[in-house]
């Protein structure tokens, strides 16, 4: 097996996984959803992890599912300005665009980190976990999508083609 086959059967292995890691979190917080309120209104049972359980699955889901949709360019756009514009201007927009979403995402990577190190010891507080994991999920998300965002710009600054959307999703 070449090395470029290895690389991106590597890739591709890598995106199912995360996938599959957003499907499983989302299923995951519906079953404690429905166990929370089966528990709480049909048996008069209160369980106590399963609010602070459902929080952080759903924080896991919508952080790495963000860099899901970034990858399959299926973040919410606004692009009656775009839209006019010629190709040249509307790849000088998209470029200005990934700069400045770039920049947001190292903001939210130095935060992260520090919030890391503020929380490494504290612990949830029906389960052993740290709450630093939920800062690292987010700069785990944030650094996937500083790179998918680099990625785009290089295709746009060398001008090699850049795939639609429909060509994107076929990866």
């Amino acid at each position: 097996m070449k090395t470029a086959e290895l690389v991106t059967r590597t890739v591709e292995l890598f995106w199912k996984l995360l996938t599959g890691i957003v499907m499983t979190a989302f299923a995951l917080m519906l079953i404690i959803m429905a166990i929370q309120v089966i528990s709480r209104y049909v048996l008069g049972i209160a369980v106590p992890w399963t609010d602070e359980a459902s929080r952080y699955l759903f924080l896991a889901e919508i952080f790495l599912g963000s860099v899901l949709a970034l990858r399959y360019q299926e973040h919410i756009r606004i692009t009656i300005v775009t839209d006019v514009l010629s190709p040249s201007l509307r790849n000088i927009a998209t470029s200005v665009a990934d700069v400045i979403c770039v920049l947001v995402l190292l903001m939210l990577v130095v935060g992260a980190w520090n919030m890391m190190d503020r929380t490494a010891g504290i612990m949830a507080s029906t389960f052993r976990m740290s709450f630093s994991y939920i800062y690292l999920i987010q700069l785990i998300s944030a650094l996937l999508m500083i790179g998918l965002l680099l990625q785009d710009l290089y295709q746009r600054v060398v001008g090699s083609r850049y795939p639609t959307t429909e060509e994107s999703r076929s990866d």
